[in-house]
């Protein structure tokens, strides 16, 4: 498949890289997140991104990013979570429809019921293409980057350990910020449940995990890793948008309301509409 030149499809933001050269990004990520976040995105050279919007959720706390993303001067969507699959790039960039947007998408034309197709179209005339030719001479070049060595760089990648019960839990707001030391963890995140967040925590081994349903979503994208992690022993979960924040995982635990539950789950007496304090308890 062949995208218009400068455009660039991630499953999820956790594999933006610092060497980015692609200004557009269409990503199946939430638009969560908080300045911290939207300044590692403009870090990695992203002038606009185009996100999932998570059902929109507890304080709207699924398109929240977008103000943020706005302080950081990158122009930034969302998508509506029934239109496209969250944790699934290829969808939102074939099937995406504009849903929210910030100040600067707006000043760019781009309007809500754009598809993403035609929003990218619009910002052909105001976002810098660097040629193929610029981009491999700058990636050749010996010349030190001062931006991608300075002291400035956005850290993102924090957990916190507690206990429930006196159950060991690892509480992160993003499945991408764990470790190979989380192998074996309980983990409580703040990532949609998607396919793209199972594979991180496959990656990284946990015991199990609790995921936000972003709003469920277009063919139930926002729980569909469930089944492929219990099939990989992982007792996996979602808890309802609206019942706690996406890109909060301190949220989920003290106010997450069970949704899905996979097989391994269920096995232990998990079940829908109860809290996750509740749920962990059960895991002893």
């Amino acid at each position: 498949m062949k995208l218009p030149e400068g455009v660039v499809l991630l499953d999820s933001l956790g594999d933006l890289q610092p060497d980015n050269t692609y200004p557009i990004l269409v990503c199946g990520s939430h638009c969560g997140g908080n300045r911290a976040l939207a300044a590692q995105v403009k870090y990695c050279h992203v002038q606009a991104v185009f996100l999932n919007s998570a059902g929109v959720g507890k304080n709207h706390a699924g398109i929240r990013g977008l103000n943020h993303y706005e302080a950081e001067n990158v122009l930034a969507c969302a998508v509506d979570q029934n239109s496209a699959e969250i944790g699934i790039s290829l969808d939102t960039w074939e099937s995406g429809i504009i849903s929210h947007m910030n100040p600067k998408a707006e000043a760019a034309g781009i309007q809500i019921g754009d598809s993403v197709k035609e929003a990218v179209h619009k910002l052909s005339s105001i976002i810098q293409i660097t040629s193929s030719t610029e981009k491999n001479e700058a990636a050749d070049s010996p010349v030190k980057d001062e931006t991608k060595n300075s002291s400035s760089k956005p850290e993102l990648k924090v957990q916190t350990q507690t206990q429930i019960d006196g159950i060991d839990i690892t509480v992160t707001d993003s499945i991408t910020f764990l470790n190979e030391n989380n192998a074996g963890d309980i983990v409580i995140c703040g990532s949609h449940g998607g396919m793209s967040a199972g594979h991180y925590a496959q990656k990284r081994g946990v015991k199990a995990v609790f995921f936000n349903d972003a709003g469920i979503g277009k063919n139930n994208a926002g729980v569909k890793s469930l089944e492929s992690l219990s099939e990989a022993g992982i007792l996996a979960c979602t808890v309802d948008c609206m019942s706690a924040e996406i890109f909060n995982g301190q949220d989920i635990l003290d106010n997450g309301i069970i949704t899905v539950c996979n097989v391994l789950a269920k096995d232990r007496g998990i079940t829908e509409k109860m809290t996750v304090k509740e749920s962990i308890k059960l895991l002893k």
